[in-house]
């Protein structure tokens, strides 16, 4: 009897340090998983590489996480419905297909809101507008917003060179799963297919699609240049990606190390900022050098064509919540 009085006052004990630890807190030295749709060379991998390495030092090696790249851990919205369930613990998820989940991630999106990369510098890191309102929006999705990576502008690649706004009409073009993007190169008379991105060069090589819209620097990454030969210069967009982690698996950090994940991020975004401006110098040469032929249309009846994109969002329940979010974009010099 007095035996099992001595265990149960053990249990008793162990319970107590379990409530006092926190709701299920990660064990020293548990490995954290991060799916990323991108080769290794591209700059949003790279940038999420310096974020872990930056999380391990900072944690002293007790948040050790795995970088699952290339696609491993399937799409991006894959990934996101991955880290949504807590079973995938971070991600570097591009606002396109995370708006499929999140339907106000389209702002990024829409044709034409940055002008330069001073823009959306400006934009991302002049104050906490955007942070503050997307960490809540996400919040209640099941995300926890880490920062934004500028990952560069985004352009039209195909099997025919385009070199004004008549050469696309009628024209497949392979577009990321976001409705403000269907209805952009739809308003451009194209027809919009969504395709994930591990599709894209299949569906490339089979002439499925005649073009598909993308940063020429994730075209080059991916040796798209193998499959097509033409690159017009149009940046539609300039694209933003969310680095998200599971809220489950932010809440069962203790302090130090949310305190450690959001220092490491400062680290990485310092790192993106840089790296995407030395990047933009170089990469249409990179392109040219592999045969590909860049043309340079006139944006503005790109632009022009696509204004009422915008009014289209606005009639939506989260266009109308984050229009004003499209406002303070605008209104950023």
């Amino acid at each position: 009897m007095k035996r099992m009085h001595l265990m149960r006052g053990a249990l008793c004990a162990l319970v107590v340090a379990a409530m006092a630890a926190g709701p299920a807190a990660f064990a020293q030295g548990k490995e954290l998983t991060m799916g990323n749709v991108n080769p290794p060379k591209h700059g949003t991998s790279q940038a999420a590489q310096q974020f872990i390495d930056k999380l391990g030092e900072l944690s002293g090696g007790k948040l050790k996480v795995v970088h699952h790249h290339s696609g491993a851990l399937g799409g991006e919205r894959e990934v996101a419905q991955q880290i949504q369930l807590g079973t995938v613990d971070f991600g570097p998820i591009t606002t396109a297909p995370l708006s499929t989940l999140v339907p106000e991630m389209s702002v990024f999106q829409l044709p034409y809101i940055f002008r330069d990369y001073d823009h959306v510098f400006k934009a991302l890191d002049g104050g906490d507008t955007l942070t503050k309102y997307y960490d809540g929006v996400l919040d209640k999705k099941g995300f926890k917003l880490i920062g934004f990576i500028a990952a560069g502008y985004r352009g039209i690649y195909g099997h025919e060179p385009i070199n004004s706004i008549a050469d696309v009409k009628g024209k497949k073009i392979r577009v990321q799963e976001d409705k403000i993007l269907v209805a952009t190169f739809k308003a451009l008379g194209m027809i919009s297919t969504p395709i994930a991105f591990p599709e894209v060069a299949t569906a490339l090589q089979t002439k499925v699609i005649d073009y598909a819209e993308g940063g020429i620097n994730t075209f080059y990454h991916n040796k798209f240049y193998d499959i097509v030969k033409n690159v017009a210069d149009v940046r539609h967009t300039h694209q933003a990606v969310a680095l998200v982690m599971s809220k489950a698996s932010w809440l069962k950090l203790d302090d130090a190390g949310r305190k450690a994940v959001m220092e490491a991020w400062q680290h990485a975004r310092d790192f993106n900022r840089k790296f995407i401006l030395d990047e933009d110098k170089s990469i249409q040469d990179q392109v040219k050098a592999k045969g590909v032929a860049i043309t340079k249309p006139d944006a503005t009846p790109f632009r022009d064509a696509t204004k009422g994109v915008y009014e289209d969002f606005y009639a939506t329940p989260a266009g109308k919540d984050a229009r004003k979010m499209v406002d303070y974009i605008l209104s950023v010099k």
